[in-house]
């Protein structure tokens, strides 16, 4: 699979040149504090904020924004402000490339987060090995995590490894030793890699796994699917589905009266997933707080810098994007100033970062893991509260491969 990247993006390298002004649609620059670009860090942004994903991808920027902002109002970082170019690559493999050829040679940034879609990540990882520039992607295929691509990361847990959470969940909430499971995901790369780490295992817990669907990347009709699981009838039912497939799928399975606890991914969010369905069956899995409540140091300055940016801490994607920058810039810190991309890698193989509640426990990288947190959270709708509830709690990553 990586070979086969690495040829596809070296034909889309090519042509970058002649797309890079369509990758800034919808981007810009944010400086709060107004130092001047020679006295700054240099850092990009590259996501949907156009495309079938930019409900998300917009909520990433904001959180990203809302991070460097606030950072920049109070000193920047070892006291030189950050300068963040954003750009829009509309979840399309080939913007994506043009974009991350632009920040990295044209802006010589030190860093990029964003890339919301794995198969864009998978695309810019080539890129990255190739100027020294590491990338911190939303959303990693396995294929760059094990073995380790020097210059990939991920500040969340990685799709693969959420599969150990949601199983623990469901087998929580069934009642039978050898339930009937479905599955059922979006088909990008990182997607991919949960569905095969569900049905290991399910496998070695002895479950049947009554369907295994998929939705094709850009597909919004989840019908057939629907069909295929009501047919099926799953005890319970686990997967990847992003907003709004997560919202259509589970409307369309309960229209079909089907009652079976759906165990979704963190693409399922708190304000359109959570808060839109209402759901005492649809549990969400998140690495950091789901809709900015809690105590600690962390979560308090994650609401000052969400408020002082205009922002929404409900807004899906805002805590994927926050948690994203707090990676970056508490790399920066100890990597001094200047720092280079390659300077910058090195300071994140030795990252550990207390996150004072915002996240699951501790959020750093090894030289042999660069794989942000290591433990989630799964929430449900609490019809007591009329808000969310966490039903499993820093539950450990894993994918049933050993």
């Amino acid at each position: 699979m990586y070979r086969s990247r690495i040829a596809l993006v070296a034909a889309g390298v090519l042509i970058a040149g002649s797309l890079v002004a369509c990758g800034s649609s919808g981007g810009g620059s944010s400086t709060k504090g107004s130092a001047s670009s020679g006295g700054s860090y240099r850092v990009g942004f590259d996501s949907d904020l156009s495309g079938p994903y930019a409900l998300n991808g917009v909520g990433q920027k904001d959180g990203f924004q809302a991070y460097f902002d606030y950072i920049n109002a109070h000193g920047g970082i070892n006291g030189h402000q950050v300068n963040v170019t954003y750009l829009d690559d509309a979840a399309d493999v080939t913007r994506g490339t043009a974009n991350t050829t632009q920040l990295m040679t044209a802006k010589k940034v030190s860093v990029i987060g964003g890339y919301i879609l794995s198969n864009v990540c998978g695309a810019a990882a080539v890129l990255a090995a190739k100027n020294k520039v590491p990338i911190n992607c939303s959303a990693v295929s396995d294929d760059l995590l094990h073995p380790v691509q020097p210059y990939v990361y991920t500040a969340r847990m990685s799709q693969s490894n959420e599969a150990a959470p949601e199983s623990d969940l469901a087998a929580q909430l069934v009642t039978s030793s050898a339930p009937k499971v479905a599955i059922i995901i979006f088909a990008s790369a990182a997607s991919v890699s949960l569905q095969k780490g569900l049905q290991s295992i399910a496998k070695n817990k002895g479950w049947n796994v009554v369907a295994n669907e998929s939705i094709p990347l850009n597909s919004t009709d989840v019908s057939s699917q629907v069909a295929k699981i009501v047919a099926a009838k799953p005890d319970v039912i686990m997967g990847s589905l992003f907003d709004p497939l997560a919202v259509s799928f589970v409307r369309g399975i309960r229209a079909k009266s089907l009652d079976a606890p759906f165990i979704d991914y963190d693409g399922a969010t708190y304000k359109s997933g959570l808060l839109g369905l209402k759901d005492p069956n649809f549990y969400v899995l998140s690495s950091t707080t789901m809709d900015g409540t809690g105590d600690g140091a962390g979560l308090t300055q994650y609401r000052a810098a969400i408020k002082a940016g205009g922002f929404e801490a409900s807004t899906p994607f805002v805590n994927t994007g926050y948690l994203q920058a707090l990676s970056i810039g508490e790399g920066l810190k100890s990597c001094g100033y200047p720092c280079s991309g390659a300077q910058l890698q090195a300071a994140l193989d030795k990252q550990s970062v207390d996150t004072g509640g915002f996240a699951s426990g501790t959020l750093g990288y090894t030289p042999d893991r660069h794989e942000g947190l290591q433990a989630v959270s799964l929430y449900v709708w609490d019809p007591a509260t009329s808000g969310v509830k966490v039903a499993l709690k820093d539950a450990a990553g894993g994918n049933g491969s050993s």
